[in-house]
C-alpha cells in the first residue's frame, strides 16, 4: 500500500472448515464407540488429528457428529490415489462392527 499512495483494499474471511474436536468433545461416546469397533476387528486404534477439510467435519457442525474413519486410502485426491482391496475390506469391516457396538450400547 506504501508503494501505491491514495490506494486501498479489502478481504473477506469466508469460513470453509472447522475443527470437528469441539463437537466430538461434546459427544465422546462418538470416538469411544469407533475404537471399540477397531479393536473387534482386531487392531490397534490410533487417534489423531488431521489437516483439512474433511465432510465429517461439515457433518459434525451441522449437527451429526463424525469423526473421520480410514479408508485405507493413499494420495488423496491426486492422479496417483489408491487403495488395496484388503484395506477396503478392513474399513468395511469396522463400519459393521461400529454399527454393532452402537446397536448394543444403545440397548445397554
Amino acid at each position: 500500500m506504501k508503494t501505491y499512495p491514495g490506494s486501498s483494499y479489502t478481504f473477506k474471511v469466508k469460513q470453509q472448515y472447522r475443527n470437528m474436536k469441539q463437537v466430538l468433545d461434546q459427544h465422546p461416546e462418538v470416538v469411544d464407540n469407533l475404537a471399540e469397533a477397531v479393536r473387534r476387528i482386531g487392531l490397534d486404534p490410533k487417534l489423531h488429528s488431521i489437516r483439512g477439510g474433511t465432510d465429517g467435519s461439515r457433518l459434525s457442525f451441522m449437527g451429526l457428529p463424525c469423526p473421520n474413519i480410514y479408508t485405507g486410502g493413499h494420495a488423496y485426491h491426486s492422479p496417483l490415489e489408491w487403495v488395496s482391496v484388503q484395506d477396503m475390506e478392513t474399513a468395511a469391516r469396522t463400519i459393521v462392527e461400529l454399527a454393532k457396538v452402537w446397536e448394543e450400547r444403545a440397548t445397554a
